[in-house]
């Protein structure tokens, strides 16, 4: 089986891809591919058996990744297990994995305002009795919008625990894993005291996995420029680790090859404990001491037959380390790496071209997934990496590694302190630099995993004539794989199909029109909140549901924003919209306040700003709004609302903002004494203020919909307003219960689908 053991990480992976269809349908794939062994590749009974029966153990092993919420008694106060986990702790709270005594992984917290309690018991192996109450893990309510609960259901994580009362709480005892999780913390604290804040995140990133230290614009830029694999702990981190100390013990301490190798088979298995235990890390560890280890029998293997090993060794112990995008983006690397060592070192041109194959075949093996999950890449990152890998190979690894070394002398640690400072705050600035002038990354949106199949075959297709010198079917099969990127990246453009989220930002308004074949996107308002402080706007709603949203969906330009009213729960995220996004127009009222935008103008100048007034229509790119308020000036910002109509598919839609009974609804009534709407967008978030009797009668819509924040202060939306909408037979639709809301239309017809639960309204 040599050369042939990759085989078992193929038949594992089918059984990973198809775990959640039928098993008569598994056992279909599975007959095919037995065919293919026996006619094809003419296996032996014996292996394809072995082959097959690996794949339907995998099959029935994997974990699968359940999303019904778990029951637990929401009463109970007190539960009992054992910590599994290194304590993760700071200066707000203290966070661990606890399996408690029904075998179910808990992710265990406590928030403090000081640290007048002594809470060195908890300890990783400790046996724990916890005084606290068991919370609702986040999902995901949007589209595109990170989902913590899937996470934590990645990391075998099926609830979480807030501890109430830390002396109605004890934990006895220790496992011998605390020592070495004690040692990491030991060691980060030393380096903390001893180097710049600059230094030490970068040591802690990099050789411990720590990133908590490392500033957010940096992480974003290396990601933008898909360079987060050197943030983290990767097989160049473990292999120059391992060069290094290889090095240093036959050449300065003189020991024999034997006793290096057998110091290394002993330490090895303890830099990933170290380490935060990234898969990467254990992955490259693993690597490497199977390389030191199968060097000594008389057996051959190569290299991809090792990491195979490697591959189900890390399946088999940790089953969910499958769902880790680390674990998926490692492998794939390694392997694409290995197996295409023949067009890697067929370059003679040095070790430029060298290292630019290394990079374009990385980038392209893992570009799927990577779409899938972030929406864009850096087309040209490919060149900066020719830059950045070798800096950071050759000076920024090694320059840490001898910080940490001779950490116990200051003099010498100054020097090399400052010494790094320098070289990195100039290399992040030519970063910045290059980011300022170069062209914005690709944004495609998520990658369809359906298109996954058509990819990996012309990438395969593309390397092996590229192998075998046939260079110009080669080049046919590179530009397949750049015509699969243009027809996700265009697909929007190509469906009749457009839509309308109503996105669920909490106690604010965010709509998202995208009109069939991609001719324009609108947005209705973008509600941000405030800072902790109240004393500012926050990021938060644009970093975690708008900006997500958009890119997930391919939008990386927006025709016009539509502000209702200058309250900050419809505009707090338009700041943060103009920096990051291609703003065409801004369209408000006559009423609008005049120094937000000038604020704008402050942010980007790119933008048109156009009134639209009442009693006018307007078309925006064939699709054609009526204004309705507000017709006058009022001294309430909310009266001051634009109000408008439009009909998408086959339904009208009314925008109401945050008109209120008196005021607003009585000047719209004199404008509805015939007309009907379909679908109404309830005003003020359900306040009592609005939404009266009489108004409903009018206009009868057949659909509200309340934006609306889970649990918030004002109570919203008011039980007079859902009794008045249900009188009235208008079937209610809020985004503190459903989530995102969204309409799909096209010429003629019109669904609305709530993103929680999921069921559709006709």
């Amino acid at each position: 089986m040599y050369q042939q053991l990759h085989w078992f990480v193929i038949m594992y992976m089918l059984a990973f891809l198809f775990k959640d269809i039928e098993p008569i349908i598994f056992a279909v794939i599975m007959f095919g591919t037995a065919l293919y062994f026996y006619l094809i590749r003419q296996y032996s009974i014996r292996i394809i058996t072995s082959l097959l029966l690996f794949s339907c153990l995998s099959f029935h092993f994997i974990p699968s990744l359940s999303t019904e919420e778990n029951q637990h008694d929401t009463d109970q106060r007190i539960i009992s297990g054992e910590i599994v986990s290194a304590i993760d702790h700071n200066d707000s709270y203290i966070r661990f994995t606890l399996k408690s005594q029904n075998h179910q992984r808990l992710e265990v917290t406590y928030f403090f305002d000081d640290t007048k309690y002594n809470l060195s018991s908890f300890r990783t192996g400790a046996i724990c009795e916890l005084n606290g109450s068991f919370q609702d893990i986040p999902t995901s309510r949007n589209p595109g919008q990170f989902d913590y609960k899937h996470y934590l259901l990645t990391q075998n994580i099926q609830a979480q625990f807030m501890i109430n009362s830390i002396t109605e709480s004890k934990c006895e005892g220790q496992s011998s894993l605390h020592k070495i999780h004690q040692l990491r913390t030991q060691l980060i604290d030393k380096i903390e005291n001893i180097v710049s804040p600059l230094t030490s995140a970068w040591l802690t990133a990099l050789l411990f996995g720590d990133r908590d230290l490392l500033d957010e614009d940096v992480i974003k830029l290396f990601q933008t420029w898909n360079l987060s694999h050197l943030l983290a702990i990767s097989g160049l981190h473990v292999g120059l680790l391992l060069g290094i100390i290889y090095f240093v013990l036959l050449f300065i301490f003189r020991i024999t090859i034997e006793r290096a190798q057998l110091l290394l088979v002993i330490t090895l298995p303890l830099y990933p404990l170290l380490a935060g235990g990234a898969p990467s890390v254990w992955r490259a560890s693993l690597l490497g001491l199977l390389v030191i280890i199968l060097a000594k029998v008389p057996i051959r293997f190569a290299g991809t037959d090792i990491l195979s090993i490697v591959f189900v060794l890390m399946v088999l112990l940790h089953p969910y380390v499958i769902y880790s995008l680390a674990f998926q983006f490692s492998f794939a690397v390694t392997y694409a790496i290995l197996l295409s060592r023949n067009i890697i070192n067929q370059s003679k041109l040095g070790y430029s071209w060298i290292l630019l194959r290394i990079s374009l075949i990385s980038m392209l093996v893992i570009l799927p997934i990577q779409l899938h999950h972030f929406y864009q890449f850096q087309p040209l990152s490919i060149l900066l990496n020719l830059i950045i890998i070798p800096y950071f190979t050759l000076f920024v690894l090694p320059i840490l590694l001898l910080i940490l070394v001779i950490s116990f002398s200051t003099s010498i640690v100054t020097v090399l302190d400052t010494l790094f400072i320098n070289v990195q705050t100039y290399m992040l600035t030519f970063i910045q630099e290059i980011d300022a002038i170069m062209p914005s990354a690709w944004l495609i949106g998520s990658f369809p995993v359906k298109f996954y199949l058509p990819y990996y075959l012309m990438l395969f297709l593309f390397l092996y004539f590229f192998d075998i010198n046939h260079i110009r079917k080669a080049f046919l099969y590179g530009i397949s794989i750049v015509l699969i990127l243009f027809l996700v990246s265009i697909k929007p453009y190509l469906t009749p199909h457009g839509y309308i989220t109503v996105l669920d930002i909490g106690q604010g308004d965010a709509i998202v029109i995208e009109l069939p074949f991609r001719q324009a996107v609108y947005m209705i308002d973008a509600g941000g909140t405030m800072s902790s402080d109240f004393t500012s706007g926050s990021d938060k709603i644009f970093e975690q549901v708008i900006d997500p949203f958009l890119k997930s969906r391919g939008i990386g330009e927006i025709d016009a924003i539509i502000l209702s009213h200058a309250d900050h729960d419809h505009i707090g995220s338009v700041p943060y919209l103009l920096e990051a996004y291609q703003i065409n127009h801004i369209i408000t009222s006559p009423y609008f306040d005049d120094r937000m935008l000038k604020d704008y103008r402050k942010i980007n100048q790119n933008f048109s700003h156009i009134t639209w007034r009442a009693g006018q229509s307007f078309q925006l790119h064939n699709q054609e709004f009526y204004v309705h308020l507000p017709n006058r000036k009022h001294d309430s910002k909310n009266e001051n609302s634009l109000v408008l109509s439009s009909k998408f598919g086959n339904k009208t839609w009314l925008f109401t903002g945050d008109i209120g009974v008196v005021g607003g609804e009585e000047e719209l009534l004199k404008q509805f004494p015939s007309q009907k709407i379909n679908i109404l967008k309830i005003s003020h978030h359900g306040s009592n203020t609005s939404t009266s009797a009489e108004f409903l009668k009018i206009i009868n819509p057949q659909l509200g919909l309340i934006s609306v924040g889970q649990k918030n202060r004002y109570n919203h939306p008011h039980p007079d307003v859902l009794k008045r909408l249900e009188d009235h037979k208008t079937k209610i639709l809020r985004t503190d219960q459903n989530g995102a809301i969204i309409y799909k239309f096209s010429k003629g017809s019109g669904t609305v689908s709530p993103y929680l639960p999921y069921d559709v309204v006709p």
